[in-house]
């Protein structure tokens, strides 16, 4: 399933929701970060016969990295599924979202994340 077809950008009024929903449950200093990114290993059955080493992760287990950008309401409005086992922290790198953040963000608007990921 291509990715647009489940996932598009917010339209004005969702993101307004958004800052809304995070003012509320915060303060409104923090309501510039509206959607939340992480991202897990997705664990493999076995070692993949082209470039196996690759995907061993530092659970020494054979994975992908998969990473989620969604919104307070649980919607994913991004992801990047594929970097290897031992990349995934590099994932939102690949994202579309930073990619071309100007088309996500405007001035004072931010995703939040954990120490992992780059400022």
């Amino acid at each position: 399933m291509p990715l647009h077809t489940a996932i598009w950008k917010l339209t004005a009024v969702e993101k307004e929701l958004a800052h809304n929903w995070v003012e509320a449950q915060s303060c409104s200093a923090w309501q510039g970060g509206y959607p939340m990114v992480d991202g897990t290993l997705v664990p493999l059955s076995d070692k993949p016969g082209l470039h196996g080493k690759a995907y061993f992760d530092h659970k020494s287990n054979y994975s992908l990295g998969l990473q989620v950008v969604n919104m307070p309401n649980l919607r994913i409005i991004d992801y990047v599924l594929g970097p290897t086992g031992s990349m995934h922290d590099s994932a939102f790198e690949l994202s579309d979202m930073a990619k071309n953040s100007a088309a996500w963000f405007s001035d004072h608007e931010w995703v939040w994340g954990d120490s992992a990921y780059a400022l």
